[in-house]
This record gives C-alpha cells, sequence and structure tokens, in this order.
C-alpha cells in the first residue's frame, strides 16, 4: 500500500438543542399566569366600564327628574279644576295617603296648534305619584271635566325608597303639610317646597323648589 497510512477522520456527535420537559412546563405555567392576569385586567375594565354607564344613567335620570319638577314647581298658577264628577279640585293639592302625591295647576304648556279641535289651554294639569320604588309624572290634556284616569303617564325615577316632602309657608316656617294644620282660611299656594330623596344607591338627595310669587 505504498507505506502509506490513511488515517480515519473521526465524526463529532451530532447535539441538538431543544427545551426540556421543564423549561416547557415553566413557560406553561407563566404563560397561564400572565393569561389569567390578562382575563383579570379586562374583567376589571369592563366593569368599570358598566359603572361608570351606570353611574351616567342615574345621573340623567336624576337631572331629568329634577329637571321636569323645576319645570312645573316654578310655574304653579292658582287656577282650581273641576273633576268627572263635577267636584272642584284646588290648584294645590298634596295627599301622601292616595294613588297621587300632588296634584297642581301650571302655567307655559306650550300650544302650537292652537286652531286645531279639540282645544286645550296654555294651562296643564299634572299630578306626581309613587307607584313601588319609582316616581311618575302624569298630566291631562283638559283642565276641567277631568277623567280618572290621566291621559299621559311617564317613569321619573327609580330606586325610591322613601319621599317626604315640606312647604314654606308665606312667613318662611316650614310646615309638614298642606295647608298646615290649625289653619282657617285658606293659605293659598306655599312659598317653597323641598323634596327629601331617599334612593337604594345615594341615600338622601334634598331638593328645594320656590313657586313663583
Amino acid at each position: 500500500m505504498n507505506g502509506l497510512h490513511h488515517k480515519r477522520q473521526s465524526k463529532k456527535p451530532i447535539t441538538v438543542s431543544g427545551f426540556t420537559l421543564i423549561e416547557v412546563l415553566v413557560a406553561m405555567f407563566l404563560l397561564a399566569i400572565i393569561g389569567a392576569a390578562g382575563f383579570r385586567m379586562l374583567q376589571q375594565i369592563n366593569d368599570s366600564r358598566a359603572r361608570i354607564e351606570n353611574q351616567s344613567d342615574r345621573i340623567t335620570e336624576l337631572q331629568r327628574t329634577f329637571y321636569y319638577l323645576a319645570e312645573d314647581i316654578t310655574q304653579i298658577v292658582d287656577r282650581p279644576v273641576r273633576s268627572s264628577v263635577d267636584s272642584v279640585l284646588p290648584a294645590f293639592q298634596f295627599n301622601l295617603q292616595g294613588s297621587s302625591l300632588f296634584d297642581f295647576t301650571k302655567a307655559g304648556w306650550a300650544n302650537p296648534a292652537g286652531d286645531i279641535l279639540p282645544p286645550r289651554s296654555t294651562l296643564q294639569r299634572v299630578s306626581y305619584s309613587i307607584e313601588d320604588d319609582r316616581l311618575l309624572r302624569s298630566y291631562w290634556y283638559h283642565l276641567d271635566s277631568l277623567s280618572e284616569e290621566p291621559i299621559k303617564r311617564r317613569q321619573l325615577l327609580s330606586g325610591v325608597e322613601d319621599l317626604t316632602v315640606r312647604f314654606m309657608d308665606p312667613e318662611g316656617a316650614w310646615q309638614e303639610q298642606w295647608p298646615p294644620l290649625n289653619v282657617e282660611e285658606d293659605p293659598g299656594l306655599p312659598r317653597a317646597l323641598e323634596f327629601t330623596f331617599t334612593l337604594t344607591d345615594l341615600g338622601s338627595v334634598v331638593r328645594v323648589f320656590g313657586l313663583p310669587g
């Protein structure tokens, strides 16, 4: 063989890099923690958004209620009406025991279609009532010959646990009912009304509205 020796070249073993089982389990554990934290964060964001929307809706409901109360009470007029049985009802009537909380006559009801029959006045007979936990506003189309049921009803406020009303008399003193007790002459209209709403979510909310004059 011509005295030549050929050395065999030794082959190096091929190594394949990868993840061990422990590394895979640790990675899966970390991904699970990150996923759970992300899901919880997303849930908290959705809950916060829902609370904000509910609070916004509640504020809107309160603002609408106080808007109607202010618009109505500041335009009360001393104009009695006749019921369907031809009895005279006072211009302002308060009753915590009946189905209606208080009724009154107010001005400022726009009548752009005054020439259309049946004609109606720009005065309006309005009633506020409590049903279950809801404050409702109702009104009649005509002042006299009032039917038993109002023409239109609208819910203004929900979640009303309790409602108390006080009345300011002409001397500036607060009365628990109207007309005040032990008053022989007609006291007319009170100077202001104070409403104390006890709400399921907000607690006590007090508002005072002045009557015209």
